[in-house]
């Protein structure tokens, strides 16, 4: 998969992928493979994600990277990032993403992102996570950014599951990746 993600990046001037989780190893592997492409490319990656699955990833990595190259890896907790606000805000998710982006691209350091989206229980849930991605969307192509977003599939109702499709010019899953067949680009759609 490492290669996948490396061709992928090498072909385009930006990457938004959807990646609906259905199991933990996989996840876990695929997770590493897109660090090991960033690294190698000298690229620093930024993690959102939960602690128990960072403890798993670095696992992982630990054997793999130098001290040197595990610097390359910067992690948030993907609690603290989504719910800083209390709640799945997209503006201050997207606020608290560009303060933490400025210093690397003040000094034109190349990075990737790798974002766990992950809520509490909340009302009006498909709105707010199309927002988000809409949003998410429209910035990748700006701002030239390769962005994964994963989604635990057990959380994500077909509905839901569609609407991420169409936010997401690329998929993944266990077997690679595929465009996704539904994509509206964010920044090619006029609001009437």
């Amino acid at each position: 998969m490492e290669n996948k993600f490396s061709e992928l990046i090498k072909e385009n001037d930006s990457v938004h992928i959807f990646y609906s989780v259905a199991e933990l190893k996989p996840y876990i592997n695929n997770l590493v493979s897109y660090i090991l492409s960033a690294v190698k490319q000298n690229e620093h990656i930024f993690v959102i994600e939960n602690e128990r699955l960072l403890s798993l990833m670095y696992a992982e990595l630990e054997s793999v990277l130098t001290k040197e190259q595990l610097t390359h890896i910067h992690t948030i907790n993907n609690f603290d990032y989504y719910f800083s606000n209390g709640s799945f805000h997209p503006p201050t998710i997207f606020e608290y993403l560009s303060e933490t982006l400025k210093p690397f691209n003040e000094k034109n350091v190349s990075f990737r992102i790798w974002a766990h989206v992950e809520w509490s229980d909340q009302k009006e849930i498909l709105t707010v996570l199309e927002e988000f991605e809409n949003e998410a969307d429209r910035l990748v192509g700006e701002q030239g950014l390769f962005l994964v977003c994963a989604y635990d599939e057990k959380r994500v109702p077909d509905s839901i599951k569609t609407a991420l499709m169409k936010c997401h010019e690329y998929i993944l899953s266990e077997d690679g990746i595929l465009p996704s067949g539904l994509y509206q680009s964010a920044n090619n759609i006029v609001e009437s």
